[in-house]
């Protein structure tokens, strides 16, 4: 055991730094991945030419292999405002802070037809959302804003399904949690699901918007009252992981886009 303290204000907390969980779904490339929006899972095929093979199961000196993916769509990934705005912004100068405090909550979805919250452009009887009520419900006991700078949700039930399944629907926020999000000043927000939004809406993005102060339909960052916040997709946070604050490591990987596969790793938090 490392014990690592650390200050948030006035208080000490400390964690173990050989004690955490690992929130990321790796990008498969042998064709049984995750994938999103209907589209084929990532793939891979080997560097070759006249003169080079870059595999040694055919004679090859050594193997070079040519992969491809798309991080919104093939595993954890971390994306910043430039997703949906004309100005390139990327990820890995978005992301400033190296531990970040964090509370991670599991919610039920709730089905469009039961839910009174709405969703531009609009919601459909069976779709399944996050809810603001349920959010304040789980977060009615987790209450310690200075742990509200990134919130982790699971769906449930949360089958293991989730780090191979091929969505074509999925749950997605009501815009009214999303506007709860933000009013309680979160940062960063770690999702399971492919998209905080509806993954057919008329390319709306109202809650990418809304998370990021952006007015509807618009693509300018100058807009943007926000842009220093970012959203991760596709997490999977296993049932051994419980509920309540902790120190998220975010590691992302240094690709110079708008989304880049990340690797979060969460530190259950102690009072020494």
């Amino acid at each position: 055991m490392t014990a690592v303290d650390f200050h948030i204000g006035p208080r000490v907390y400390r964690i173990d730094s050989s004690n955490y969980f690992d929130l990321s779904i790796p990008v498969a490339f042998d064709g049984a991945g995750l994938s999103a929006f209907g589209l084929p899972p990532a793939g891979v095929s080997t560097v070759e030419n006249a003169w080079f093979v870059g595999d040694t199961r055919r004679g090859g000196s050594c193997n070079v292999k040519e992969y491809q993916f798309i991080p919104h769509c093939h595993g954890t990934h971390t994306e910043c405002v430039g997703h949906i705005v004309d100005q390139e912004v990327l990820v890995t100068e978005i992301l400033k802070d190296a531990w970040i405090p964090a509370t991670l909550i599991s919610v039920k979805v709730e089905n469009g037809a039961d839910c009174p919250e709405t969703y531009i452009p609009h919601k459909a009887d069976d779709d399944r959302l996050i809810t603001r009520r349920t959010l304040i419900e789980k977060l009615t006991s987790l209450d310690d804003e200075d742990f509200h700078q990134a919130l982790i949700i699971r769906t449930l039930p949360n089958s293991p399904s989730k780090r191979t399944w091929r969505y074509v629907t999925a749950p997605y926020f009501s815009n009214e949690a999303v506007a709860e999000i933000v009013r309680r000043g979160v940062e960063h927000l770690l999702v399971d699901i492919p998209s905080v939004d509806r993954m057919e809406d008329e390319g709306r993005l109202s809650n990418h918007r809304l998370f990021w102060e952006l007015p509807p339909d618009a693509h300018d960052l100058n807009l943007c009252k926000a842009p220093f916040r970012t959203i991760t997709e596709f997490i999977f946070a296993a049932d051994n992981i419980p509920d309540g604050y902790c120190l998220l490591e975010l590691q992302v990987a240094p690709f110079l886009g708008d989304a880049v596969p990340s690797r979060p790793l969460v530190y259950p938090v102690e009072v020494p």
